[in-house]
């Protein structure tokens, strides 16, 4: 008999398990907003979304032919990307401040519900992945990264190259996608050339002031940055064994991203999510007879 005399067993049905994994989502979604409604938007009377305002900021200097880059280092708040991000979000400059960084946690969302699968899942993850609230509330890319890097793991190439126009670390998929996807990851490589040369036709001045950038400023040492005692240069090589040992065990690659970045701020944790991603089942082929 299974079970106890006096406590029978009582099998959770499938309809049951959807109907409870679907409350702890609703959960999910319930704290996140309530995050995101509390910690509100910095400049607009809040505190959150300091990314975004990065962006939004930066885009609207790049619309007016603004410098781009503030010399005060890696820091919070901070435009830290190359210039055809920000050229390419000029117009969205034009809305409030506000509404961008709405807007942009909305595309968060969408590319946190690509990595992971359904709307479901998405909602599991915010309740129980705390960098993934992090991520949403400052509006970063992270979990932009978590798209494109599931993408690239069921066989979509095409986003790593003009993902690499926000974050270069987008180069540890390149093994797994020259293995599946070679014809769009060369698409997707000669569409971020196009817009690179158009960025420094347009503006050159901006291409100075972010090599300047890059050169002169440290990567943080403390505070949120995870690794900072690991050698960005020792995180790159790492990077670089599991982005190769990804083609064979394929859910390696989100961690290879995510140790690619040149900062790792609880955040940055986010892009981890991609691992869950539902993969396409192999086929095989039979052999006629």
């Amino acid at each position: 008999a299974r079970g106890s005399p006096y406590y029978p067993a009582m099998p959770l049905t499938e309809r049951g398990r959807r109907i409870l994994l679907s409350g702890f989502a609703a959960i999910g979604y319930l704290l996140l907003a309530r995050i995101l409604l509390v910690e509100g938007i910095a400049d607009a009377g809040g505190i959150g979304g300091i990314d975004a305002v990065a962006y939004w900021t930066a885009a609207g200097n790049a619309m007016r032919g603004l410098p781009l880059y503030e010399h005060a280092g890696f820091a919070f708040g901070t435009y830290q990307y190359p210039p055809p991000f920000a050229q390419v979000l000029a117009p969205a400059s034009l809305l409030p401040l506000p509404a961008f960084v709405w807007l942009w946690r909305g595309l968060e969302l969408l590319g946190l519900r690509i990595a992971t699968g359904t709307w479901t899942r998405t909602g599991l993850a915010i309740l129980l992945f705390p960098p993934v609230i992090a991520e949403l509330d400052s509006g970063n890319v992270h979990l932009i990264m978590a798209g494109v890097t599931a993408l690239a793991m069921r066989g979509v190439a095409g986003p790593i190259g003009p993902a690499m126009l926000a974050k270069f670390s987008s180069w540890p998929l390149v093994p797994i996608a020259w293995r599946t996807d070679r014809a769009w990851l060369l698409r997707g490589a000669g569409v971020a050339a196009v817009l690179v040369t158009i960025s420094i036709v347009a503006s050159p001045t901006a291409w100075t002031e972010y090599l300047t950038f890059l050169a002169s400023e440290r990567l943080p040492a403390g505070g949120y940055a995870l690794l900072a005692s690991i050698p960005v240069g020792l995180r790159f090589v790492v990077a670089a064994l599991l982005a190769v040992a990804s083609v064979r065990w394929i859910r390696l690659a989100p961690v290879a991203v995510t140790l690619a970045y040149p900062v790792v701020w609880i955040a940055a944790l986010s892009t981890l999510t991609a691992i869950v991603t539902p993969l396409p089942r192999p086929t095989t082929s039979e052999s006629p007879a």
